[in-house]
């Protein structure tokens, strides 16, 4: 069973961006949609640093099975340790259901995605997480204050 929630990886080409963003059409909604779009390029090259890098110095990952990593390194060491072992040659897409701009320098994203299996273009239901990101612009470039996603759907019963 899936979700039918058919879609790439990663997001190539005007084309597809414009399908992505949906409704969230002004500049500023673009910019801070970036950083659920960087995440997932990383993702698809399975590159923890790329995943712990779109985060803040400080940020905040929170997932099911009781998971809680604070920082770039805390969540940079758990990705990686992901990635040679169960998430090994996964994707994980998504696609934003709300944008809120609460200021200049603040935004929260609601997403509904998931992972995708090694191969996979289409998310499992056992996979699949409604997630919310709170960005912010440090430096002039949004990133990742705090992130958690937890299982949707039927069947789900996604653990890390």
């Amino acid at each position: 069973m899936s979700t039918g929630t058919q879609v790439a990886p990663a997001i190539d080409g005007e084309k597809a961006l414009d399908a992505y963003y949906g409704s969230f059409t002004s500049d500023q909604e673009k910019e801070v949609l970036t950083v659920p779009l960087r995440l997932v390029e990383a993702w698809s090259r399975n590159d923890a640093a790329g995943v712990a890098n779109s985060f803040t110095e400080d940020g905040v990952m929170i997932l099911p099975g009781d998971v809680f990593k604070k920082g770039r390194d805390e969540i940079h060491s758990f990705m990686a340790a992901a990635y040679a072992g169960p998430f090994k040659g996964t994707g994980v897409t998504g696609r934003p259901v709300d944008v809120r701009i609460i200021s200049d320098d603040a935004a929260l994203i609601r997403t509904h995605g998931g992972i995708l299996a090694a191969g996979q273009t289409e998310i499992a239901e056992e996979l699949a997480v409604r997630s919310t990101w709170v960005v912010v612009k440090r430096d002039g470039q949004w990133q990742l204050a705090g992130y958690q996603n937890s299982p949707r759907g039927a069947g789900a019963t996604l653990r890390w």
